[in-house]
């Protein structure tokens, strides 16, 4: 048997990757847009189901992670059963009812509970395949250059998951414009929508262990106290750490179809398309810089001073956003502003991308050294300390963003009231009656993910080299 992945597993791999971040980009992107703004949920209730949901996944992510490690199964095993389930599930979510004054109590409250259990075990099963596929490349080969190698193409996955971000919505608007435009023309659209981005991922995330070999042994330790690992490895420590204190870098993504919905776009799809696709480019070229230009990078300068580097640098452009919004409050879809607009979103995205594929080379390091102190490679459980990074940050988002709506009183019933304002030819941005909520939006978007990357970089700025 080969020391290493073959070209066949690799390609599989990746195959496997970009189905998995289909789903995970479909259902990260969309929801906290399609449960206020589609099925009317108020924003209360949206942040609660999204941030508890969120949070919940979070802390269980290191459980089951050790559950994994512990167990008899293989992390191909997993990644062989969970793909048709996530995909299942995936659709699930969006087959809500729309909530709404006139209905009776009960049906608003089966909703907004249907909408939190479905979430719920989405998460659940998601992470069951989630850690195995973000660990194994670390089982797939013992040379560090070959493991770096495939790490740094895990960015090709984010592409997928950026693709899925930008088209989902824009396409479930051209369908609803297409049925009639109503509040259930727009629900029937995006659940057709994600059935089939969630199929098409379903299909492509089956492939991710067939036909491979895992040539590390992971830890397939009973002992029960694996989450010791958390305070007595340093770089897991680190890096869990800064990845807490950094969370609200998950506010990008969780404002971005607001903004472009109802400031750029005025729900029209075409332009949803486009300026979604204009700002979200960025994490897209910076997948492409991760994947280029990391490993030569990390290697360079070390992989906790690249990653305290990119994130002090995020600092500024978001800062810069923010302050062109000020000056152009009702002006920013102003040919000038817009490019200025790409540019930092492009710089942006960069930053967010980079440190997330290094974050993921530092979490394969601390996997290493555990090897090297206590003789155990506990990979899943080390690896789902990056799920609960991210989880816990799209929770905490989620969180802020309802709690900065209810700030400007902006609920179901405000929501519909803007939806009818739009289908009558209004364009908030221009409306002093909404310059509250599109203040909001672009502070959201950039002020939290400045001040996160400041927090995140912090236990790595006076890191030593590799």
């Amino acid at each position: 048997m080969s020391t290493t992945y073959t070209k066949r597993e690799k390609f599989r791999y990746l195959l496997g990757l970009s189905g998995q971040n289909i789903i995970y980009g479909t259902v990260t992107s969309v929801p906290a847009y399609y449960l206020q703004f589609t099925i009317l949920i108020p924003a209360v209730w949206v942040g609660l189901i999204l941030s508890v949901a969120r949070i919940f996944d979070a802390v269980k992510d290191p459980f089951i992670g050790a559950m994994i490690s512990r167990g008899k199964h293989k992390l191909k095993d997993y990644l062989i059963a969970v793909p048709i389930p996530t995909a299942i599930l995936t659709i699930l979510c969006f087959s809500n009812g729309i909530y709404s004054a006139e209905n009776s109590m009960p049906k608003n409250i089966l909703i907004v509970l249907s909408a939190f259990v479905f979430y719920i075990i989405w998460e659940v099963v998601f992470t069951i395949g989630d850690i195995p596929i973000t660990g194994y490349p670390s089982v797939l080969t013992r040379d560090e250059g070959d493991r770096t190698k495939l790490l740094s193409l895990r960015p090709i996955g984010g592409m997928a998951s950026g693709i899925s971000t930008l088209a989902v919505q824009p396409i479930a608007f051209a369908l609803s414009a297409v049925f009639g435009g109503s509040a259930a023309d727009e629900r029937n659209a995006f659940l057709i929508t994600v059935a089939a981005f969630s199929i098409i991922g379903g299909v492509l995330f089956q492939f991710t262990a067939i036909g491979s070999v895992e040539r590390v042994s992971a830890e397939r330790s009973e002992n029960s106290g694996q989450l010791r690992y958390f305070i007595t490895n340093p770089l897991l420590r680190k890096i869990s750490i800064s990845g807490f204190l950094g969370s609200l870098k998950a506010m990008t993504g969780v404002i971005l179809t607001p903004l472009v919905t109802y400031y750029f776009a005025s729900k029209n799809p075409q332009m949803s398309l486009i300026y979604t696709a204009l700002f979200g480019v960025g994490s897209i070229v910076g997948l492409v810089i991760s994947a280029a230009a990391v490993p030569s990078l990390s290697k360079k300068y070390g992989t906790k001073r690249l990653f305290a580097a990119v994130n002090l640098i995020n600092i500024f452009p978001n800062l810069l956003l923010f302050a062109l919004y000020v000056k152009y409050p009702q002006n920013m879809t102003d040919i000038p502003q817009t490019v200025a607009m790409f540019v930092l979103t492009l710089i942006i995205g960069s930053c967010v991308s980079i440190s997330s594929t290094v974050q993921t080379l530092i979490i394969s390091q601390a996997v290493d050294l555990e090897e090297k102190i206590s003789g155990n490679r506990p990979d899943a459980l080390f690896f789902s300390a990056q799920t609960f990074i991210v989880k816990i940050g799209t929770g905490l988002s989620s969180l802020a963003a309802s709690i900065g709506y209810a700030a400007v009183k902006f609920s179901s019933s405000e929501t519909a009231v803007l939806n009818d304002f739009i289908a009558n030819g209004g364009i908030p941005r221009l409306d002093g009656r909404y310059s509250n909520l599109m203040t909001l939006l672009f502070m959201l978007y950039t002020l939290p993910v400045a001040l996160s990357s400041l927090l995140s970089a912090i236990p790595f700025i006076r890191g030593e080299r590799d």
